[in-house]
C-alpha cells in the first residue's frame, strides 16, 4: 500500500493554511475586522477541502477517460457533490443552531445561503479541476522522461530518438482530456463566478486561454505563430500577477515585427516557467526580465533574473532537459545558459 510522504503532507498542510490565512485576512474589511465564528470556519475549510482531494483522487481519475459518456456522468457527479454539499451546509447550520453556537456573520436567509454554498462549492471543485490536471501532467512529464532515458540507454539512433521525443512530447500537450468538455467546463465556471467576484473570473479565463493554447494541434512543421506563444506567455504572467496581488517584478518586451514568425509550442514559455519557479520576483529594483528580439538574424529570446536564497527543494531540470532534448529535433534553434550563484540568464535563438 502506498503511502503519502511526511514531506508532501507538510507541503500540502502549508499551501491550505497560507490559503486560508489569505482569504480570512482579505474578507476583513467586509465584515468590519471582525473574525468568522472559530467553529463555523472549521467546519467550513473541513467540508470543502475534504471535496478538494475526494474529487481530483477518486472522482475525476475513477470518471474521466476517452469515451463521451464519461464526461456527461462526470457533469452529473459535479451537481451531486455540489448537492450534498449544500445538505452538509443545512445540517452543520442547524446543529450550530441546536447547540446555541453563534454564526459571525450570522445567517440571514435561506437564498443568500444556497447561493454562497453553491459558488463555494464551484471555487473549490474549480481548484480541484486544475489541481488533477496539474497531478496529471506532472505524470505526463515523468513518463516522457522515462522514454528518453531508456532510448539513450538502448543506444537507439539519434533520428528515431529525436522522433520519438517530439510525438511524445505532443501527446502530453494534447493529455487525455476531451478540450471540448474540458473548456466547457471552464465557461460554465466562468459564468457561474463572474456575477460575485470579476477577479476570479478573470484568472478563469486567463486558465482557459493558456490550456487551450497547451491543448491545441500543432501543424506539420511543428510550430506555432510567435503572437500565440507571445498571447500564451501574457496570460500566464496576468495569471500570477492575480494570484500574487500584482506584486511580481517582471518587464516583458517584445522589439521587431511578429508577423509570419513561427515558432516551436511552449518552447519560450518553458524558459518563463524556470524564471516563475526558480527566481526571486518580488525585487522591485532588480526585476526579472523577458525579452523578445526578431530582425534579420531571426528571433531572439532573453530571460534574466535574480535567484531566490532559498531554492525549491525538488529540482530535477527536466522542464530544461526536455526543452533542449526537443529543440535537438530543429537544426535552427540554438539556447545558452548561464548560471551562477545570483543570477540566471538563457538566450534562445531561432
Amino acid at each position: 500500500m502506498k503511502t503519502l510522504p511526511v514531506t508532501k503532507i507538510r507541503r500540502h498542510v502549508s499551501i491550505w493554511l497560507a490559503f486560508i490565512a489569505y482569504e480570512q485576512l482579505s474578507v476583513l474589511p467586509r465584515d468590519n475586522w471582525r473574525f468568522g465564528s472559530l467553529w463555523d470556519e472549521v467546519t467550513h475549510y473541513i467540508l470543502y477541502i475534504a471535496l478538494f482531494y475526494f474529487n481530483a483522487h477518486l472522482v475525476l481519475p475513477g470518471t474521466i477517460n476517452q469515451s463521451k459518456k464519461s464526461y456527461s456522468i462526470y457533469f452529473l457527479l459535479v451537481i451531486a457533490q455540489a448537492f450534498t454539499c449544500l445538505v452538509i451546509n443545512y445540517i452543520i447550520m442547524y446543529g450550530f443552531t441546536y447547540f446555541h453556537i453563534a454564526l459571525v456573520p450570522p445567517f440571514l436567509n435561506h437564498r443568500n445561503f444556497i447561493i454562497g454554498s453553491l459558488v463555494r462549492t464551484l471555487y473549490f471543485m474549480a481548484f480541484s479541476v486544475a489541481y488533477w490536471l496539474a497531478l496529471t501532467a506532472l505524470q505526463n512529464r515523468k513518463r516522457v522522461a522515462e522514454l528518453e532515458n531508456a532510448r539513450l540507454k538502448d543506444q537507439i539512433a539519434r533520428q528515431q530518438l529525436e522522433a520519438a521525443i517530439i510525438s511524445t512530447e505532443n501527446a502530453y500537450l494534447k493529455s487525455q482530456i476531451n478540450p471540448h468538455f474540458l473548456f466547457n467546463t471552464l465557461n460554465f465556471l466562468y459564468n457561474s463566478v463572474s456575477k460575485f467576484s470579476s477577479k476570479i473570473a478573470d484568472s478563469f479565463m486567463s486558465l482557459s486561454e493558456i490550456m487551450h493554447y497547451a491543448l491545441s494541434e500543432v501543424e506539420a512543421d511543428g510550430k506555432v505563430p510567435l503572437e500565440l506563444e507571445i498571447e500564451n506567455i501574457k496570460n500566464f504572467i496576468k495569471l500570477n500577477q492575480d494570484r500574487f496581488g500584482q506584486k511580481l517584478a517582471i518587464n516583458f518586451d517584445v522589439f521587431g515585427d511578429t508577423d509570419g514568425q513561427r515558432v516551436m509550442p511552449l518552447a519560450i514559455m518553458t524558459l518563463v516557467e524556470n524564471m516563475f519557479k526558480y527566481g526571486d520576483l518580488f525585487n522591485v529594483e532588480k526585476p526579472a526580465n523577458i525579452t523578445i528580439i526578431i530582425d534579420g538574424n531571426g528571433i531572439s529570446v532573453t530571460t534574466a533574473n535574480r535567484k531566490r536564497r532559498v531554492s525549491p527543494k525538488e529540482s530535477h531540470g527536466v522542464g530544461i532537459q526536455n526543452l533542449e532534448n526537443r529543440l535537438a529535433a530543429y537544426k535552427d534553434y540554438k539556447l545558452e545558459i548561464e548560471d551562477d550563484e545570483e543570477t540566471y540568464k538563457s538566450v534562445l535563438q531561432m
